[in-house]
């Protein structure tokens, strides 16, 4: 690994249902896959990035560079890419995607790129609201960006970066459980509803819902296992959205 991490953009493409097509299918996916890519970030600039394959997506890792800031992948590269896909629309197959955004520090090694930063894009790019939002977007990418990248670039003001398309949600895989905000290229009217229908915890999510989620009252000695309340007269309250987390359990982490 090397010596010392490498503070980077980063820009993860997934396809859409990808494992439900055949392997002739995949291939081509593959391939069109990235012909858009290089076609949105310009030969180029495609060539100054690092990429790593995913099987069903890439990994564009982009090195702090004066010539490609962050905010060009949102005013460039974003439309481009959103464009190319639905000009495919006509006479290809069906070719949609979720993108992840995040920087931070980046580690090299002989077998491709780790760290923390690494395993938030792809956490990002799994998580619910943005399954939810390609699954019902009009256009062909949905975006989520996480709140680094929110706070640096969107937040800022910068030139070409319209604010109010990016909105605040919070998603979970695995153990992360983060804030972040998503953006529909295509549809912001999408966005704007997922973000809605789901609104964001308080910030600090995690140890907001472990500290009074739930309220206890009860005529008598109550008894509590986990979510379990036994009592002669208990009442149980909690808040609809820690109810669904837990009634529901753990979303599937198949792609």
């Amino acid at each position: 690994m090397t010596s010392h991490a490498q503070h980077s953009q980063l820009l993860f493409a997934d396809i859409k249902e990808f494992s439900s097509r055949s392997d002739h299918a995949q291939l081509r996916a593959r391939n069109d896959l990235y012909a858009e890519m290089r076609s949105a970030f310009t030969d180029e600039r495609w060539r100054s990035c690092r990429h790593e394959d995913r099987g069903d997506g890439v990994l564009v890792v982009i090195p702090s560079d004066p010539d490609l800031p962050l905010e060009t992948l949102f005013t460039d590269v974003l439309p481009r890419l959103e464009a190319g896909l639905g000009g495919r629309r006509r006479s290809d197959p069906l070719l949609r995607l979720r993108i992840a955004v995040h920087a931070g520090p980046v580690h090299r090694d002989r077998h491709g790129f780790a760290g923390h930063a690494v395993n938030h894009v792809f956490r990002l790019c799994d998580g619910a609201p943005l399954r939810q939002a390609l699954d019902e977007a009009t256009s062909d990418t949905a975006v989520l960006v996480s709140e680094a990248v929110h706070d640096t670039v969107v937040r800022a003001g910068l030139p070409g970066v319209e604010a109010t398309t990016f909105h605040p949600v919070t998603f979970q895989v695995k153990e992360t459980r983060a804030r972040a905000y998503l953006h529909v290229p295509g549809d912001p009217a999408c966005a704007l509803r997922i973000a809605r229908e789901a609104a964001p915890e308080p910030h600090g999510g995690r140890d907001d819902a472990r500290h009074g989620g739930v309220s206890v009252s009860a005529g008598h000695s109550v008894h509590m296992d986990g979510a379990i309340v036994t009592a002669g007269d208990a009442q149980v309250t909690m808040p609809a959205a820690q109810r669904t987390r837990w009634w529901r359990g753990p979303r599937g982490e198949s792609r």
